[in-house]
């Protein structure tokens, strides 16, 4: 019996670990969809679902042009 314990704990750990990376991958998705509606890359973000996406996606908008967000690229 101990084996189908352990197997029930991994597999409420897949199942939760897969919903908070589903949801990371919904919340950019919404945030980038926001972004591209209001044209707003350019400015600040307009909400914490567009700055989320942005951090997410490794855009900061600086300005008229786009810079990464990485260092030494």
């Amino acid at each position: 019996m101990g084996g189908s314990a352990s197997t029930i704990a991994f597999l409420i750990l897949a199942v939760f670990l897969g919903g908070v990376t589903l949801g990371a991958v919904a919340a950019a998705s919404i945030g980038s969809r926001l972004e591209d509606r209001r044209y707003s890359l350019t400015g600040v973000a307009p909400g914490v679902m567009t700055r989320g996406a942005r951090r997410l996606n490794g855009l900061g908008g600086t300005g008229t042009h786009f810079r990464s967000r990485r260092r030494g690229r």
